[in-house]
């Protein structure tokens, strides 16, 4: 047997590893789950106390959205740089840094001053979640195989309910007692710990899942390979359902707890508490649901994962309508429950369709670009835009047109100078049109996920014959 031959051969090869690794793929996972987790206890800890900052900063709805977004922007933009970098350098250090550095400006933001100052934290914020944000996922479709990896995202994407119902409930419980700077402090500093496991965790090489590992510069994509993404059609469109399901996922985490407190009449703890179990109990059980539903089906038919994300978003529709004109608070918060419960159930599904449907050694970019499309379109314009909304609909101009009273006979009245519950009855038809593009792109998903499967296996034959011969 000659010695492997130079080139395409080192695909074969473990990556070099100049950090110990601890454990193996559930570890890995383990530590994932933890970084997501307390990623979304920071992004609701802020949402939680927002009433408090917008008095401490003398700020309207619409500023208040702008802080809001502010990570999300940053986070956004930089995604796509992380996932050049994703495909191409050791990710356990990419990943330990970015949790490294949010944790850093979440406990930063316990000492802003001024708007200006919060809206410099949360920015920075963004850079740190773009890094594991973008190769988390990817490190989970190279630790789990196909058959196993719905389950696994499905695990790793149940730290967003829980994350959020303890956001909430921390931050509300810390702001109520202590004032909404402590929360920060709180929830930022665990997160050092993370990054240090970040450092250890298994790492089994791009592609690895598949059985063939994608490394040196020969695998490395290039950037016409990016914009190859958009010629796979169910990469697109289940893009633009992530959208919709995003942006009203962002308008309910923003504007939820301030509707309840502003429109409905709940105190601070009370609204935040119940959003935030609700939250834990529609996303744990959505999730858990979905990610099996989804597998179960796939006996059935190949579309499975974007027809349940098409029939659940759907669903979502008329709950969300109903949670928001419904004045009785209990019934209220029961259909936001369920609207939340079936938007929850895409999560695992979608996510993983994307790892089904992107070569490995692009996967990072893949993601990336993903994120990019998902945040722009989703939680960064639906908080900025619902605020402008409230803002406007409470002109008493506005509030007198023939539109006005539309609104007004449905029982969405302006709140002193706002109107916000016109605004979060925006987000019904933004899920119709979500629901539709989840439906068209299931026409697409089996093709697409056979065409990766097939270039997979071939790499992994290819890879063979050059090592053995």
């Amino acid at each position: 047997m000659s010695s492997p031959a130079p080139g395409p051969a080192d695909a074969a090869s473990p990556p070099r590893r100049s950090l110990p690794t601890i454990g193996g793929p559930y570890f890995a996972l383990a530590v994932l789950f933890g970084m997501n987790l307390l990623n979304y206890i920071d992004r609701y800890s802020f949402f939680a106390v927002g009433v408090q900052i917008k008095e401490a900063f003398q700020i309207d709805d619409f500023w208040y959205s702008i802080l809001g977004v502010a990570f999300m922007v940053v986070y956004t933009v930089v995604s796509p740089l992380m996932g050049w970098l994703g495909d191409r350098y050791d990710r356990r250090r990419l990943l330990a840094g970015g949790v490294a550095l949010w944790s850093f400006a979440t406990v930063g933001s316990a000492f802003s001053f001024d708007f200006h100052h919060m809206f410099f934290w949360r920015s920075l914020l963004g850079v740190g979640e773009a890094s594991y944000g973008v190769i988390a996922p990817t490190l989970i479709a190279d630790l789990f195989p196909v058959e196993k990896r719905g389950r696994a995202m499905g695990v790793y994407y149940l730290a967003l309910p829980l994350g959020g119902a303890l956001g909430y409930a921390l931050g509300g419980w810390i702001g109520d007692h202590w004032g909404w700077s402590r929360a920060f402090l709180v929830v930022g500093l665990p997160g050092l710990l993370f990054a240090v496991a970040g450092l250890l965790i298994h790492d089994p090489g791009r592609g690895a899942s598949e059985g063939v590992r994608h490394a040196g510069k020969a695998d490395r994509p290039k950037m016409g390979d990016y914009v190859k993404l958009f010629g796979i059609p169910t990469y697109v469109l289940n893009t633009i359902g992530m959208a919709a399901v995003t942006f009203a996922t962002g308008a309910y985490a923003v504007h939820g707890a301030n509707f309840f407190q502003t429109v409905r009449g709940m105190s601070m703890t009370k609204a935040t508490t119940s959003i935030g179990i609700l939250s834990a109990l529609a996303g744990l059980l959505g999730i858990a649901l979905g990610s099996g539903l989804a597998d179960y089906t796939t006996r059935f038919t190949r579309r499975a994962y974007l027809l349940l994300a098409a029939v659940v978003t759907a669903g979502a529709v008329p709950l969300g309508l109903l949670a928001i004109l419904e004045k009785d608070v209990a019934i209220s918060l029961g259909f936001l429950f369920g609207a939340m419960l079936l938007l929850s159930m895409v999560l695992g599904p979608c996510n993983t369709v994307i790892a089904n449907v992107v070569p490995a050694n692009k996967r990072a970019s893949g993601y990336a670009l993903y994120i990019f499309l998902i945040h722009v379109f989703g939680d960064i314009s639906s908080p900025v835009i619902l605020g402008w909304i409230s803002t406007q609909f409470g002109r008493p101009e506005v509030e007198a047109s023939w539109l006005g009273r539309f609104f007004s006979s449905l029982g969405a009245t302006p709140v002193g100078d706002e109107n916000l519950t016109v605004a979060m009855l925006v987000v019904a038809p933004v899920l119709a049109i979500g629901a539709f593009f989840f439906l068209l792109g299931s026409r697409y998903l089996p093709e697409d996920q056979q065409r990766v499967s097939d270039a997979a296996t071939a790499g992994a034959k290819n890879t063979l014959t050059v090592s053995y011969h």
